[in-house]
């Protein structure tokens, strides 16, 4: 087999590797057939994350199943899944308070595609091994396209898990976003008007990713990031920008939600006393993967999510180290 790795910015390259092997029954080996970066895929690739190489590279991607272990459940040859980010067991106190993210089973921040908590490979790799993988991989329905749906493995349940759940407990409740990191801020902003948002603010200097929002029914403003937008009960920083994260957090209401997807790799000034006297709720964190990938599926499925609108081009895997020297916004690499 042969694995897709990062050498160094803007350098990729296939490698040979020994094929992986079923090493518990609960094992399963996948085949991706569509795969793509993350944001911070391409933050590491263009030399913006604390990330060296060389490592093999990628956790996103649906797959085929290859081998399914003795011990797996629901699963069987040429089924076609979605591989969750994050390695995980499926049963510890964590993964049972549906926090697969954070397993106690696994090193801290064990994951494919980054050289943290192990080395368990990258998803534009030829084979893969999934441990646990009755609870790791979701089966697609069949028959679906599977040329847009990479981001099951993470953006889109991250985009679904920063504003339905929210909004369903504010209904129509007004959404602000802060872009300028990648696909995630378009897919929270198609979410957040798939849930019902009264209205999807969506702020960026990007004319292009400006687009893209308005094509997936936000109000796009275009420009670099204001003290305040004002007063939103639900508000995103998508942005990887200093500026950004303080205006998200100044532009929540009293008692309102900010949350942060992460592209922040020092230190960062918080204005804790404005937040106290607002009592705001600040998360910011890797997603939790796995307990969100149905439900962000069937909006999928039932057409009110198009992730195919924040798709920037569409090339055969073998392309992979060149196509993704110079990333666009969101590649999709496919087996053919």
């Amino acid at each position: 087999m042969r694995e897709l790795v990062f050498l160094k910015p803007g350098l990729l390259e296939w490698q040979d590797r020994p094929d992986p092997v079923l090493q518990h029954p609960e094992d399963a080996i996948v085949r991706p057939i569509s795969a793509t970066l993350c944001d911070l895929d391409r933050l590491i690739i263009r030399g913006e994350a604390p990330f060296k190489g060389p490592f093999a590279i990628g956790h996103e991607a649906i797959a085929e199943v290859v081998t399914a272990g003795a011990g797996t459940v629901g699963l069987y040859p040429g089924q076609h899944v979605v591989v969750s980010w994050h390695i995980s067991c499926g049963h510890c106190h964590r993964c049972n308070r549906h926090l697969p993210n954070t397993c106690a089973s696994h090193p801290p921040g064990a994951m494919y595609g980054l050289p943290v908590g192990g080395a368990w490979g990258g998803l534009f790799s030829s084979l893969v091994r999934v441990p646990f993988a009755s609870f790791a991989l979701t089966p697609l329905p069949p028959g679906i396209d599977t040329t847009h749906l990479a981001s099951l493995s993470d953006n889109l349940p991250f985009g679904y898990e920063l504003t339905v759940p929210h909004l369903a407990a504010q209904p129509g409740a007004p959404v602000l976003i802060l872009g300028g990191c990648g696909s995630i801020a378009l897919y929270a902003a198609a979410y957040a008007v798939a849930g019902g948002a009264s209205r999807v603010d969506y702020v960026d200097t990007d004319r292009h990713r400006l687009e893209i929002a308005t094509e997936l029914g936000a109000n796009a403003i275009e420009g670099p990031p204001r003290r305040s937008h004002g007063a939103y009960p639900i508000v995103i920083d998508a942005s990887a920008n200093s500026e950004s994260l303080l205006s998200a957090i100044r532009s929540t209401e009293p008692e309102g939600t900010c949350s942060s997807v992460g592209g922040h790799f020092t230190d960062i000034a918080l204005p804790l006393m404005e937040m106290y006297a607002r009592g705001i709720h600040f998360y910011t964190g890797r997603g939790r993967g796995k307990p969100n990938v149905a439900a962000a599926m069937d909006f999928v499925t039932a057409g009110r999510v198009r992730p195919e609108l924040v798709t920037s081009e569409v090339a055969p895997l073998e392309d992979a180290p060149r196509i993704l020297a110079e990333p666009s916004i969101k590649p999709m690499l496919v087996e053919r």
